[in-house]
């Protein structure tokens, strides 16, 4: 069995990190209508994700988000929305983990 051993400020820190990324996929939950069909425009999408009009531009050029066109208007799904993030999201593998494992490691010892 491997083990990582990092000191307690880097632990500290790295709990600080994941419960602020818990908190803002919470407030991210939270801005979406909770109907999954419900309809979002532009502005709406812009604030929920907190992204820029242009990125949502590049998102729907790319292909990753689909949207309805009315009157030179565009409108997405709630579930359109979460399924973006949810194929965005980083899953952790065991491949991923040694990575972080051997990043920490190279960083630990390089504070020394």
């Amino acid at each position: 069995m491997d083990a990582i051993i990092i000191n307690v400020q880097e632990w500290q820190d790295l709990v600080f990190k994941i419960d602020r990324i818990t908190v803002f996929m919470e407030q991210f939950m939270e801005r979406l209508p909770v109907a999954d069909n419900a309809w979002m425009n532009d502005r709406e999408v812009c604030d929920c994700l907190k992204i820029s009009p242009r990125t949502l531009q590049r998102l729907r050029k790319g292909g990753d988000l689909s949207f309805s066109t009315i009157a030179k208007k565009h409108f997405y799904k709630a579930s359109e929305i979460r399924e973006l993030m949810e194929k965005k999201s980083v899953n952790s593998s065991s491949k991923q983990l040694e990575v972080l494992r051997s990043s920490q490691q190279k960083r630990f010892l390089s504070k020394r």
